[in-house]
């Protein structure tokens, strides 16, 4: 791993080309979780709907389901952070 790394450093064009590589993997990967996230949000929508039609508790439901959208995005938030304090890091 180490001489993969030795070697991209080595020539900076190469270098270049993976990285731009991995930005867009990363947007690509990025984009698919967006779109998980809206058809999630689509169900939650028709659950919430059928909830409402059938006289169920939509309330205690939806409460559960907001503490861990919650607690996701707190977890992705967080973990943004460490990622670009890594990034700022002095390097030495």
């Amino acid at each position: 791993m180490e001489k993969a790394i030795d070697y991209l450093v080595g020539h900076p064009v190469l270098f270049v080309i993976a990285v731009i590589i991995a930005i867009m993997i990363l947007f690509s990967f990025l984009r698919r979780v967006m779109r998980l996230f809206l058809v999630t949000a689509a169900i939650l929508v028709l659950y919430a709907a059928y909830l409402q039609l059938t006289g169920g508790a939509t309330h205690e439901a939806f409460q559960h389901i907001g503490l861990w959208f919650k607690n996701i995005f707190h977890f992705v938030s967080t973990l943004f952070i460490h990622i670009f304090d890594f990034l700022k890091s002095p390097k030495k």
